[in-house]
């Protein structure tokens, strides 16, 4: 009797050290953030346009030092009472990838956004931070934008609800395209559209050497290859009013077209005065010229530059030279 009993109690034993053992690893080392009850950053005036967009986040249920691990709202009490800040407040540390993977596997193959393949493994066996990506996933990159024509960034009254909802989008919470192109680019690695895309198998070359002269003329055989990809985020794809031409009002309305165009280019280093008469025949008409350049006094708010045709010639609206 007293061995079955013996037995009993060793089969017990091996079982609590068992369930003891299944605990700790399923529950508490493998233990996703709480939900915390208080969040000391929303005590903070300054902080308002941050809270808020935090609140309207996916992240709205942890407080803000579970992601940004090595901050206090008491280590900023005295910056708080001189009122000593900069703005906007920034943080100069990166939340570690540790920090992501306590909720996030690091396995994950595909986004559910449209076409697109991520292989999330891969770009952290390269050392890639979560946040080179995702850095705008609860906040909307607000510090890095020009949200002057929404809000006064530095009147916190001014922020609510409404107002973050209106700058924390999807095209400034989800990565941008440019910002695995960037870089792709900096690594010297695939920048192909298969690389990420399983519906976009290739587009015109952009690596070929005339590219830069050439791709204005692929922009007009079809404007909506162009819109795909360099749309600038919650703004119109087209200036208004038109200019007749949608590769122009495209170009024109698109930060990351004109910012290239208001440069001087290549082909422009030598006066173009003499020589500009033969490029319009051989590029058959000023569409091209007319893409960068207006025909009158350019208004203030267009991005082109300030030379345009009038200043020599003496056309009339609807006058000017055709292919």
């Amino acid at each position: 009797m007293r061995k079955y009993w013996i037995k009993i109690l060793a089969v017990l034993g091996v079982l609590i050290v068992s369930l003891t053992a299944f605990y700790y690893v399923a529950v508490v080392k493998n233990a996703k953030p709480t939900v915390a009850k208080t969040n000391e950053c929303t005590q903070c005036h300054e902080m308002k346009p941050e809270v808020l967009t935090w609140q309207i986040s996916a992240h709205e249920k942890f407080a803000c030092t579970v992601c940004h691990v090595n901050k206090k709202a008491s280590d900023y009490a005295a910056k708080h009472q001189s009122q000593a800040f900069t703005f906007p407040i920034k943080s100069n540390e990166a939340i570690p990838n540790s920090v992501c993977l306590q909720c996030h596997s690091s396995n994950r193959v595909t986004s559910p956004s449209g076409d697109l393949k991520i292989p999330h493994d891969k770009h952290l066996n390269a050392g890639l931070l979560c946040v080179t990506c995702h850095f705008g996933v609860v906040h909307g990159k607000i510090a890095e934008r020009d949200l002057s024509e929404v809000v006064d960034v530095n009147n916190f009254d001014a922020w609510n609800l409404d107002i973050a909802k209106k700058v924390a989008t999807p095209a400034y919470i989800r990565p941008s395209m440019w910002t695995c192109i960037d870089c792709h680019k900096k690594a010297n690695v695939t920048r192909q559209c298969s690389a990420c895309h399983t519906t976009i198998p290739s587009l015109p070359s952009h690596d070929k050497p005339n590219w830069k002269s050439d791709h204005g003329q692929v922009a007009r055989q079809d404007i909506g290859v162009c819109i795909n990809c360099h749309a600038t985020p919650d703004q119109p794809n087209f200036v208004s009013p038109s200019t007749g031409d949608k590769a122009t009002d495209f170009a024109r309305a698109q930060v990351f077209c004109y910012t290239c165009h208001l440069q001087r280019p290549q082909m422009h280093e030598n006066s173009m005065i003499p020589i500009h008469p033969s490029l319009i025949t051989k590029r058959g008409g000023t569409s091209s010229c007319l893409t960068c350049h207006d025909a009158n006094v350019p208004r203030p708010e267009e991005k082109v530059p300030k030379f345009y045709c009038n200043e020599c010639h003496w056309y009339k609206i609807g006058d000017m030279p055709k292919p």
